[in-house]
């Protein structure tokens, strides 16, 4: 274990490490507050999103999660974005590692502009937490999925219907200086905190002498089980998971990655159930490139 910075230690391999750092102050609640900080359009991040789905829907009566958002290399983002086939080749690499399909032809036909994201991400956010999570979902969703780049502010609009957001205030918000501050506020703390690789999770507790946690990319699931653990002081009991047909439904789009992380299954045998429930016509695949997604089809029942 080294130190690099006063109040702070790590341990692992570069790009790969636990930090601990002392944020020299108590808070008054019990439940550990998971800080996330993410590129909404960064493709390590979109192969993060089962794991998290799956950790949040087991372990949510212990955990608040909170979603910061921030870009890798600032000065390589904007030379990148003038270079759509390289991000492209990037989300198809990632695509391939990670098992979360995507259609990265969106690069070509349609770039998203990351700054609208994030600052419509923001504008959502101030309809409360879960409203954010819920936009920042179907955003992405809009994007890696469904290759829309979300350019037009109308395109924005219908997501923000689509979450279920009030319309006029998402447009109030996002039209205001609002969304701009708090994407800055993000950004600040990623700065004071050491952000350095996207995703990065930050746990803290006040139960475990005001320290945080902080994981730098993506582990095995048993390990952010592990770091719960340790700061709860006991170990969590999990709820249980509910019937894949009732999650699509609660999902709206799943791909077979997140349906096979969630449920401990392979990815054969995830297929294979979710191919009963096409058959049950409550689900249908919309095919990618990069692999298949599932739609839940509204009045199935």
């Amino acid at each position: 274990m080294t130190y690099f910075e006063k109040g702070t230690t790590c341990e692992g391999t570069p790009g790969n490490e636990f930090c601990t750092v002392n944020l020299g102050r108590k808070r008054s609640f019990q439940r550990v507050e998971i800080l996330a900080f993410i590129d909404p359009l960064c493709p390590e991040c979109w192969g993060f999103e089962p794991l998290i789905k799956k950790f949040m829907l087991q372990y949510h009566d212990y955990v608040t999660l909170r979603v910061l958002l921030t870009t890798r290399h600032d000065t390589a983002n904007r030379c990148q974005f003038h270079h759509a086939k390289k991000i492209a080749e990037e989300w198809d690499k990632y695509a391939r590692l990670t098992g979360m399909c995507c259609d990265s032809d969106v690069w070509l036909e349609n770039p998203p502009s990351p700054y609208a994201i994030a600052y419509a991400i923001k504008a959502a956010e101030f309809q409360g937490r879960a409203a954010g999570l819920i936009f920042l979902r179907r955003v992405r969703e809009q994007i890696f999925l469904r290759k829309q780049g979300l350019n037009l502010f109308e395109e924005l609009l219908d997501v923000a219907r689509l979450s279920g957001l009030n319309e006029q205030e998402f447009s109030n918000d996002y039209h205001s200086c609002r969304p701009i501050k708090a994407f800055q506020c993000d950004r600040k703390l990623a700065n004071e905190m050491a952000i350095t690789e996207l995703p990065t999770l930050v746990f803290s507790t006040p139960c475990n002498d005001s320290e945080a946690i902080k994981v730098n990319g993506q582990y095995p699931y048993s390990v952010y089980v592990e770091i719960l653990t340790d700061l709860l002081g006991e170990k969590p009991v999990p709820r249980p998971n509910i019937p894949i047909s009732a999650y699509i439904e609660q999902q709206r789009f799943l791909t077979t990655k997140e349906v096979a992380v969630v449920y401990d299954l392979t990815e054969e045998a995830a297929l294979k159930e979710l191919r009963k429930l096409q058959l049950q016509q409550i689900i249908e695949p919309i095919v990618l490139k990069s692999g298949e997604y599932w739609s839940y089809i509204l009045n199935a029942k």
